[in-house]
């Protein structure tokens, strides 16, 4: 009895909220598996801790509390009118499910050293990657069978990542002195030239960009914010013009359009356009309520409207084409207004309101092109660093209620 007071007064199951988070955040970049078993012991130990349960309940009751709800729940009412098979109704459920666990992860990231540790845990993550990726794209770890593209998640994934963790770097190294910063700037040198030179992710270019951008934006005067954007365009061109791997990329993109104008449509670009060009049909059927949940795999299978895809087709890659499609205007608004709540609740944070802001803009550009809210990877990511970022707030009220 006195052994296990004394284990429970050492470790608190606050601290192990605090571990399981980061390594959930550690685990992220690098493992499916280990992500969800880590997040799944986090969300149980904060469920077994009645401060954070109860605070947990409590953030229900906020306005993006309620949106999650709400389009959880037009998830599930959508099964009625779906003429999808169970397995696939199930499948999107459990994909939409995790909106749910938002509420629970802002209490888990209360306390300001849970943030702290779960971010570093990340940019651990991140260098791991990026070292071994560009290792790899050198002519080292021959042995080793992967692509320094994409080390252990897939090129989109990686690529926002990557582009996120320069973020970070960049900020922490604006806010730091000494060792720290030059630490920081160093951090960030080796996920800028990942992104720029060794990945060929175009999604990781786009976020790229868009980062800096925010990030001088949040930085810097408008007179500075105007130079340093055109620096920062300045780099870009660099490196489209010194990296082949940019280079072919972008230049690939390039061609696929051109070719998509002159009906030549099975590329890359082109069947993306002709997913989201099928979405768009589906919608018009019935634009109100939608088709239904999973009813976009189950029509594209059954009509073949791109006889060059053979493969079952999950979403149209894009989030608002796939809400627009299987839950209609109705769908649409509840997303749109998920979105607006996260924004609104981003404007009233303090020294996690610049990272939230660029979690959140380029998640909801990336979801233009992919349906980064469904995607299991993404989805979390997103999630967990909104959490991370809305704990702050959490952490105010606290100390201002006592």
């Amino acid at each position: 009895m006195d052994t296990s007071l004394s284990f429970s007064q050492r470790f608190p199951m606050q601290t192990w909220v605090s571990i399981l988070l980061g390594a959930t955040l550690l685990a992220l970049p690098m493992s499916s598996t280990a992500k969800s078993v880590f997040l799944s012991l986090s969300l149980v130990a904060i469920l077994l801790t009645p401060s954070l349960r109860k605070d947990a309940l409590a953030l229900f009751a906020t306005h993006w509390g309620k949106t999650a709800i709400l389009l959880f729940l037009i998830v599930l009412l959508a099964c009625l009118w779906s003429p999808a098979s169970f397995s696939d109704k199930k499948f999107m459920i459990e994909k939409y499910s995790k909106l749910l666990y938002l509420p629970f992860l802002v209490a888990g990231f209360k306390s300001a050293k849970t943030r702290k540790l779960s971010l570093h845990a990340f940019l651990l993550a991140m260098v791991i990657t990026c070292t071994l990726s560009v290792l790899k794209f050198h002519g080292f770890l021959q042995s080793f069978n992967f692509d320094p593209d994409h080390v252990f998640r897939n090129h989109i994934m990686t690529g926002f990542m990557v582009a996120f963790a320069a973020y970070l770097s960049w900020l922490f190294a604006y806010r730091q002195q000494g060792h720290s910063r030059l630490g920081y700037v160093v951090l960030a040198l080796l996920f800028s030239y990942q992104v720029l030179f060794v990945s060929g992710g175009r999604t990781g270019y786009v976020i790229y960009l868009l980062l800096m951008g925010i990030l001088i934006v949040q930085l810097c005067t408008w007179r500075q914010a105007i130079a340093g954007i055109g620096l920062v365009f300045a780099i870009f061109v660099t490196s489209y013009l010194a990296s082949p791997v940019m280079k072919g990329r972008v230049d690939g993109v390039i061609q696929q359009i051109q070719s998509y104008q002159h009906n030549q449509k099975d590329t890359d670009v082109g069947l993306r356009l002709q997913f989201h060009d099928y979405a768009h049909q589906l919608f018009n059927r019935h634009p109100i309520a939608g088709n239904g949940t999973g009813s976009f795999t189950y029509y594209f299978a059954k009509e073949n409207p791109v006889p060059f895809w053979s493969w079952k087709l999950t979403e149209p890659h894009s989030q608002y084409w796939l809400t627009a499609a299987e839950f209609g205007l109705l769908g649409i608004a509840a997303l749109l207004f998920f979105f607006i709540s996260l924004f609104q609740a981003c404007l009233r944070l303090d020294k996690m309101k610049m990272i939230a802001f660029a979690m959140l803009i380029p998640f909801m550009i990336g979801n233009l092109s992919d349906s980064l809210l469904l995607y299991s990877g993404s989805g979390y990511f997103f999630l967990l660093f909104m959490a991370l970022c809305f704990g702050e707030s959490l952490e105010f009220q606290k100390s201002k209620a006592k």
